[in-house]
């Protein structure tokens, strides 16, 4: 991407690291044909360096907690499909240790897991990379995640349902409201103990400066801490939000940044007019950057990337659908689009979901990043 056409600096542009790819054939017509290479260290820390190298500001890591399908909710059998991911927390550390990568953005499930355990996960990772590590708080909406975890049963979402954010938002918002308060737990227990206590000589620790919450007993998540990580660098936190009440006002309670998710009939004017008026009815808002999040299929002409997105289809058998816009042309096209966004609308950045990782994401370090 030009950026000497979108101010120095103020567009940021991120790749979403994702298996082979983000559409559901990316195997069959990705370059990997080892599966076990895509759980392999050398696979990742090769894409964080590529992404270093070309200029790409920041990655992301999925979290998942069901075996990924192509029917949501629903398990399958395929074995032409990517299945199974590598721990995100630890994925991140390899990349934040052995990449020059600026950015990490780590998902993790709110639902079923712990804020404690989450907290010095990401202050682990944090002290690892200082200033590198942004979280994204994960709402489960498979309902079969509390089963694979032994979890607290959740609102079953129908297959159809996941084309409407809002009727996933209406079922699922109790778990929203849990997942702001998991935040907020999180960021309480970051200060329980500060890098600031760490000392030297024969002192090793300001204990005075290391203390477990004050609980009022009308929190949702009761965790006490003190965490067993001092924290220096607090992480920042990001929300995936699609058009509804609900993801939104998470996003702008507890987020630093917010991805949105545009489509035909919601254009990103459309998003942000929403996302900022419900911003300004939160109460304690943030004050959160947004960015876009969209699913990319490029080529060296527009109608090259029409066929690739095709040949795709026909690999997987029917029509990808992604949850957010799709975008199909070339690189320079997508540049000018971006440069529009910023430009007229005031967008901070964009999270770009590479269908095949080994083209689309070769084609975005080389051809959009300059």
């Amino acid at each position: 991407m030009d950026k000497d056409s979108m101010d120095p600096g103020s567009f940021r542009l991120g790749l979403a690291l994702e298996g082979t790819g983000w559409h559901p054939a990316s195997w069959l017509l990705s370059s990997v044909k080892d599966a076990e290479e895509v759980f392999r260290a050398s696979y990742w820390t090769s894409w964080g360096r590529a992404a270093a190298s070309g200029g790409v500001d920041f990655v992301t890591l999925e979290d998942g907690l069901s075996l990924q399908t192509d029917r949501f909710g629903t398990a399958d059998q395929a074995r032409d499909r990517v299945r199974g991911r590598l721990d995100p927390v630890v994925t991140a550390a390899l990349l934040l240790a052995t990449t020059d990568i600026g950015e990490v953005v780590v998902s993790r499930n709110v639902t079923h897991t712990n804020p404690f355990h989450v907290a010095a996960q990401l202050a682990s990772l944090a002290a690892i990379g200082p200033g590198r590590v942004t979280w994204r708080p994960q709402v489960s909406a498979d309902a079969r995640d509390a089963t694979v975890v032994g979890g607290a049963e959740t609102p079953r979402l129908r297959p159809e349902d996941v084309y409407v954010p809002t009727r996933i938002a209406r079922r699922l918002q109790d778990l929203f409201r849990d997942a702001e308060d998991y935040v907020r737990t999180v960021r309480e227990l970051w200060r329980t103990f500060p890098a600031e206590s760490l000392s030297s000589g024969d002192t090793f620790l300001h204990r005075d400066m290391v203390a477990p919450l004050r609980l009022t007993g009308k929190e949702r998540y009761r965790a006490a801490g003190p965490l067993t990580v001092p924290v220096r660098d607090t992480p920042k936190v990001a929300v995936l939000a699609h058009h509804a009440l609900e993801p939104y006002r998470l996003a702008a309670a507890v987020a630093d940044r917010v991805f949105v998710t545009p489509s035909q009939e919601h254009p990103i004017p459309a998003l942000l007019t929403a996302f900022r008026e419900i911003a300004r009815l939160t109460p304690d808002a943030v004050g959160t950057e947004v960015y876009a999040d969209v699913a990319v299929v490029l080529g060296d002409s527009d109608e090259h990337a029409q066929d690739r997105l095709a040949r795709l289809n026909d690999a997987a058998g029917f029509v990808w659908a992604p949850d957010t816009q799709l975008f199909v042309g070339t690189a320079e096209r997508l540049t000018r689009e971006l440069a529009h966004w910023h430009q007229q609308f005031g967008l901070s950045g964009v999270r770009l979901r590479p269908a095949v990782l080994s083209e689309d994401g070769v084609r975005i370090v080389r051809e959009l990043v300059r």
